[in-house]
């Protein structure tokens, strides 16, 4: 069997993936840890599947079950349905095959897409996370695109005011503005906010990155301290981050094909250091990887596009000489 090849709906009304879901079958929890530790291209069909199944979590009366049979006819049919109405969760799922036929029946529904959309509304603001080993598109209503890197997440309201457009982020994002010279456009991180009315640029502030960068491709963006006690004007090719012995915003030249190159699911490496191996491959993969070589001088150097995390582990530990022990997403570099 291809899994390859399945989408969130497959594996939701697999038996096997759901055994592995509810913990309730060893070997099929053993056989999708590894499977999915192998395939990190899927999990984003495994993030969709997973919230599917915990729509699912739950007992339907035959009278639901029937109602849901209902609308499934009703739309073969052309018809209109009428939304689902919110079930009562139970605390335990008594078939298996109910619960796959309860997910090709709601898979169809709007409620279900809803939850395919990791976004969690508050009042007026929503904050869209992006899990490990993907990338995510986020469009504004301004007509603001957004790329956004793995194991990030961002803030924004649901409509803009009047006056002036502003976004929170927390780990990397490619920011396309749209032109809106009545509205500038901010991006608040922790140290930094930088305020544009419509540009191309990069923000990178993971929480376990100590520096936090602004790259300009194109266009002006004045780039600010969080106290507001400096501003920097960056012009395209220049990058801004915040220096830790002078607490003040320097800048540099940058290579934007190299700062952007996680939009193509690349990852590239420089002469890194373990420690800036570890911090890129836990925000890509949720990787934890532990040095036991006895060897902390790394200079590394290697350019990844689209590969899984074991291929990359291995390449390293080949061009190291050293060995590797993984325990889950634990990884323990050996000599």
């Amino acid at each position: 069997m291809n899994f390859n090849l399945y989408s969130a709906e497959d594996f939701a009304a697999n038996e096997s993936f759901i055994a592995y879901y509810l913990q309730t079958d060893s070997e099929a929890v053993t056989f999708w840890q590894n499977w999915i530790s192998l395939h990190p291209e899927k999990l984003d069909e495994i993030y969709k599947a997973e919230l599917l199944l915990a729509k699912l979590h739950l007992q339907l009366s035959d009278m639901e079950l029937n109602s849901a049979f209902k609308k499934f006819d009703d739309f073969i049919d052309g018809k209109k349905a009428e939304p689902i109405a919110k079930p009562r969760f139970a605390k335990k799922i008594f078939s298996y095959s109910r619960i796959a036929i309860a997910a090709s029946l709601l898979i169809i529904c709007s409620a279900t897409i809803y939850l395919f959309n990791k976004t969690t509304y508050k009042e007026d603001t929503l904050t869209y996370y992006n899990g490990y080993g993907k990338t995510a598109i986020i469009v504004l209503e301004d007509g603001t695109k957004i790329s956004l890197n793995s194991n990030s997440s961002l803030k924004y309201p649901k409509h803009f005011g009047k006056l002036k457009r502003e976004v929170s982020l927390i780990g990397e994002g490619f920011f396309e503005v749209a032109k809106d010279k009545k509205r500038p456009f901010t991006v608040k991180t922790a140290q930094l906010q930088t305020t544009v009315l419509g540009t191309k640029f990069n923000v990178s502030a993971y929480k376990n990155v100590k520096q936090v960068t602004v790259a300009l491709v194109e266009g002006s963006v004045a780039v600010e301290l969080a106290n507001k006690k400096q501003q920097t004007i960056l012009k395209p090719n220049q990058m801004a981050w915040l220096s830790d012995a002078s607490n003040q915003i320097e800048t540099t030249s940058f290579d934007a094909k190299k700062i952007t190159a996680w939009q193509t699911g690349t990852i590239i490496f420089e002469n890194a250091s373990f420690e800036d191996i570890a911090i890129k491959l836990y925000n890509a993969y949720g990787l934890s990887i532990i040095n036991k070589t006895g060897n902390s001088d790394w200079k590394y150097s290697g350019n990844f596009t689209k590969t899984d995390y074991l291929s990359i582990i291995k390449n390293i530990c080949f061009a190291k000489r050293i060995n590797y022990e993984i325990n889950n997403k634990t990884i323990t570099l050996k000599p």
